[in-house]
């Protein structure tokens, strides 16, 4: 073979090397591209997680960064997230420009209370949770911000009375600060109201609350409006805790959850979203059904992504 021609040859099988590369990388970029914003105009992607601060794995063994690798895994983006137990102002800003520069879409969010007091925590960890309040974060390139409303979560008052606003104290209770939104979304030209709320836990006998923590959600989204209502959020509370649930289901709010586990209050332990119970829910009120129901468990995560599980709809107008 002529030198010329091994030139040629050699050159040849450069290009096709460049070829097949590029024809690699193309095909890679358009597997991870698979994710996409959600366009129909029909139901919404809906994630709720207490987020318990985001904290290094070094504090608590939890490792939050492997829900946004799932969430990043799936077809879908967020069109709403509620986030429970989040710091601050700051935090806040900090996860919507993450979720904003690492999934399709860009997000936006309101709090509940910009900077919560003190939780009085001493440790190491426990200062890194010393703020704690609640959030609805959401797509702005979907919707439009409108209206908000806020109220604090109620519990006996001095732990045996009537239920009563449970005030700020030393050792603050911000995180029972609840908030909701009311969104213009401008593909389904319909108004939505999301409320992300925290009820108080049994140091302060909260779950005996529970029935008046829920009307009061409620009386919120009265106050807001909307085509769709939408609450996510850790109750402390278990379904037939002083039948909270039911007068939910009263109100006209549906739990894509429980409707999954066949319709009634109780779900298998595999729905729990604690150790042994489940108290972190998605409710919806004038929606019209569901798809892609779940509770994300730590085998579905790769890991212990919070002390709390999220859980996750897609929720039809």
């Amino acid at each position: 073979m002529s030198r010329r021609r091994r030139g040629v040859v050699r050159l040849w099988y450069v290009l096709a090397g460049l070829v097949a590369t590029v024809t690699t990388v193309a095909l890679g970029a358009t597997h991870v591209a698979s994710a996409d914003v959600n366009t129909s105009p029909s139901q919404l992607v809906v994630y709720n997680n207490n987020i318990e601060n985001m904290v290094p794995q070094s504090c608590y063994g939890t490792n939050w960064n492997l829900l946004v690798t799932y969430i990043k895994n799936q077809p879908k983006s967020p069109d709403i997230f509620t986030v429970q137990q989040i710091s601050n102002i700051t935090q806040l800003n900090a996860l919507t420009k993450r979720l904003s520069d690492e999934l399709p879409g860009t997000y936006a969010g309101k709090i509940a209370i910009e900077n919560p007091g003190s939780m009085g925590y001493t440790s190491t960890c426990g200062k890194l949770k010393n703020q704690q309040t609640n959030a609805v974060i959401y797509r702005s390139d979907r919707f439009t911000y409108e209206a908000a409303t806020r109220w604090r979560s109620d519990a006996p008052e001095n732990k045996t009375g009537p239920c009563r606003n449970l005030e700020p104290t030393k050792t603050s209770q911000d995180r029972v600060h609840n908030i909701a939104v009311r969104l213009h979304d401008n593909i389904a030209k319909k108004d939505v109201s999301v409320a992300s709320i925290h009820w108080a836990t049994n140091t302060w006998n909260g779950p005996d609350c529970a029935d008046e923590n829920m009307k009061e959600a409620d009386d919120a989204f009265d106050r807001l409006g909307g085509s769709l209502k939408i609450l996510g959020g850790d109750t402390n509370a278990t379904t037939g805790k002083k039948d909270w649930w039911r007068d939910a289901r009263g109100y006209g709010f549906r739990d894509p959850i429980a409707e999954k586990c066949g319709g009634g209050p109780s779900c298998p332990d595999e729905h729990n979203t604690t150790t042994n119970s489940r108290i972190d829910f998605l409710l919806v009120k004038q929606g019209h059904g569901f798809s892609n129901v779940a509770t994300i468990t730590q085998t579905m995560a790769g890991g212990k992504y919070s002390e709390h599980r999220a859980v996750t709809a897609y929720v039809k107008y």
